[in-house]
């Protein structure tokens, strides 16, 4: 759906709305907030698109937090970003992290505007497409603690992860070169893209790329099989709540 591209702040009651950010990585945050400007045209128009606020966590108690299973403290780091959002005037918001959404009910439960769930998202999409075997890449937890097999099952796809070691490459990359620098190395673009041949050997249909950075280095040509970017799901999802926002008026 398109809205006229004339100026919705001339336009008679009309609110423009407004998307909060609660950024865990800097990388993943900006890469969301390029791929909702990205579509702004096609939904807003020519020059109009959402308001978007980005209240950016430091990424350092959130890790340390993760890595001492401290989930708690994860939940309650978020909570706090998004009520900073809804203060500032966010009529909804997006995590652009698979990872934190381990404690995406918590996170739903005690904000006081509506959260886009990233892991729903993606398995409908994943439906829509008529995937029947999703590959899952992505943190440690997000892999080992099958974060994405209720809600793909609840769709009727099954998850596949890699193997233990592969896992380990994959963790090892993320946090040592896409997560500090955006890009990796020839030798682990290699690597992970020995991970996705692996999870194609296994007759996915697609391979969900489950961490905000990977859509950075991995994408359909290089990977040879259909590659979700949830990132750019998300998104998508922020759009279209968005225009839900703007229809009230």
């Amino acid at each position: 759906m398109t809205i006229s591209s004339n100026n919705l702040e001339k336009r008679p009651q009309a609110k423009t709305p407004t998307i909060g950010v609660a950024g865990i990585t800097i990388p993943g945050a900006l890469d969301c907030i390029n791929k909702i400007h990205k579509k702004s045209h096609y939904y807003f128009g020519a020059h109009d698109h959402p308001n978007i606020i980005l209240h950016q966590l430091n990424f350092g108690p959130t890790h340390r937090a993760q890595h001492e299973s401290h989930w708690d403290v994860v939940e309650s780091r978020v909570v706090r970003a998004i009520a900073s959002l809804e203060k500032a005037g966010a009529d909804f918001a997006i995590i652009p992290a698979n990872t934190v959404h381990k404690v995406i009910d918590g996170i739903q439960k005690k904000s006081r505007i509506p959260v886009i769930n990233m892991l729903e998202i993606v398995a409908e999409q994943c439906q829509q497409r008529h995937f029947k075997k999703v590959g899952v890449l992505g943190t440690s937890w997000t892999m080992r603690e099958h974060l994405y097999q209720e809600p793909l099952r609840n769709q009727g796809i099954q998850e596949v992860i890699p193997s233990i070691e592969n896992q380990v490459i994959v963790q090892q990359i993320i946090f040592s070169e896409l997560i500090p620098t955006g890009k990796v190395k020839p030798e682990s673009l290699k690597a992970l893209l020995g991970v996705v041949n692996d999870l194609k050997n296994q007759h996915c249909d697609a391979i969900a790329l489950a961490c905000t950075e990977l859509p950075l280095v991995l994408n359909d040509e290089n990977c040879e099989v259909v590659t979700l970017d949830t990132t750019d799901i998300l998104a998508g999802a922020a759009m279209n709540k968005a225009i839900s926002f703007t229809l009230r008026q």
